[in-house]
């Protein structure tokens, strides 16, 4: 039996678990198919600042930015920096990405791609990118699952059950329409959760005998997360589609340079909890213990709403491939419920969380080599994105198994060299083609 007390701090945490869905029910009786592939291209500054909120603060996020700061305080430092610093470059670059993304007529990171390349196969494309975020994705839904084992008396599984289901039903009405809409409520409880718990644990230095010790890690790490973190952030596909369907190219700038100092705050106030001492713990533990007291539920609340933001935020853009397909809005609903069914089959059989995390952010900077090209160059080659791409990811995947402190390094040099050398042969053919066709002519 429940006091009256445990129930007041569960009223707060059914509410943040059920409230998108009840809003997707309200939202689907007049959402398009277009409103839910891209919100019809009509995401004002406000929505976009809270997509980027959510979007760019996970579990990964509280994870890796608490085991980094407590192993070495420069790399967690590193790491939150690094990654606000990518938001600055995405508000640079916003204007040219929604340009661009116009002239093609397209919405999305993995859309650009082949389009530009011309690929006749974009499921090569969107395979690879799909499993770097889908993994990303798998894991909050795992956090997700454990907080829900600690309010319910269900088993792990049941838990995973329930929390792909409570997110993947209210994404599969809504769309992403309804995740775009639902950030700025589950921004604002973030920003207000991170915001209560920096305040709480300003009193006492951190003990930190050595700025710069790396601990267990080595300098290529160090160098890998200022090089590759801030291009990570660039290549996220929810971000790239922030900037591709924000209202006007300004919005997406303006909302960028305005969510940059937010997200910052967030990562130093997680690397704070860090440096004194609270990586040896669950996420969800540090946050209850480190919340003032009578205050462990907004802890709760607010991994909740990030864990929930995030997955409906990385599920949608994968969507956005078959815009132009024939899939009806019922077609479109069910892929959704199948990508979240397949993401509980991949989180029941994750490994190491810490792992994952890094080899979803190793295998981002593979998808660099066919991203530039394709905002840069005109003669192009399918073959090339689809081999590097491809390569890329399982090069960075291999390796953080073997030595994490090369991973994304061996990924990116495997795209790049692929990349290059695909490109050189097609040029190749395409000159002896065209050398065929003029000695043809010339016969003629």
């Amino acid at each position: 039996m429940h006091s009256p007390a445990d129930i007041l701090e569960l009223a707060p945490i059914v509410f943040v678990l059920f409230a998108p869905l009840a809003y997707a029910l309200v939202r689907a009786r007049d959402t398009t198919r277009a409103d839910f592939i891209f919100n019809s291209g009509r995401t004002g500054t406000l929505a976009t600042v809270a997509g980027i909120v959510c979007g760019n603060i996970g579990a990964g996020t509280f994870v890796a930015l608490l085991l980094f700061s407590d192993a070495s305080p420069i790399l967690g430092v590193s790491l939150a920096t690094a990654y606000a610093l990518g938001l600055v470059i995405c508000a640079a670059i916003a204007p040219a990405v929604h340009r661009r993304s116009k002239l093609y007529g397209v919405h999305g990171l993995v859309d650009l791609i082949v389009a530009a390349h011309g690929v006749h196969h974009p499921l090569a494309i969107w395979a690879p990118t799909a499993f770097v975020f889908l993994l990303r994705t798998a894991v909050q839904l795992l956090a997700l699952a454990a907080i829900l084992t600690t309010i319910m008396p269900v088993s792990n599984l049941v838990a995973l059950i329930l929390a792909s289901g409570l997110t993947g039903i209210y994404t599969a009405i809504g769309g992403y329409r309804v995740a775009t809409e639902t950030d700025v409520f589950q921004a604002a409880v973030i920003l207000v959760g991170i915001g209560v718990l920096t305040v709480a644990n300003l009193g006492g230095m951190p003990q930190v005998d050595n700025l710069f010790d790396l601990g267990p890690y080595k300098f290529p790490l160090l160098v890998g997360i200022w090089l590759f973190i801030p291009v990570s952030a660039v290549l996220a596909i929810d971000n790239w589609q922030r900037m591709a369907t924000a209202r006007e190219p300004a919005v997406a700038r303006r909302a960028f340079l305005l969510a940059a100092p937010l997200c910052l705050f967030c990562y130093m106030g997680i690397v704070w909890l860090g440096l004194k001492g609270h990586a040896g713990e669950e996420v969800l533990a540090v946050l209850r213990v480190t919340m003032p007291a009578h205050w462990t539920w907004l802890a709760d609340v607010m991994l909740i709403a990030v864990l929930m933001s995030t997955m409906d935020t990385f599920v949608m853009p994968l969507v956005t491939s078959l815009e132009r397909t024939r899939y009806t809005l019922r077609q479109l609903r069910l892929t959704v419920l199948m990508l979240f069914a397949a993401l509980t089959v991949a989180a029941y059989a994750m490994g190491p969380l810490l792992n994952s995390i890094i080899a979803a952010f190793s295998s981002l900077v593979v998808f660099l080599p066919a991203v530039l090209a394709a905002l840069m160059w005109r003669r192009l080659s399918a073959a090339a994105a689809i081999a590097s791409l491809n390569l890329g990811v399982a090069v960075s995947l291999i390796l953080v198994g073997i030595d994490l402190n090369f991973a994304a390094f061996a990924g990116f040099a495997a795209a790049v060299f692929t990349y290059g050398v695909a490109w050189a042969l097609a040029r190749r053919r395409e000159a002896r083609s065209c050398g065929s066709s003029e000695v043809l002519e010339s016969s003629g």
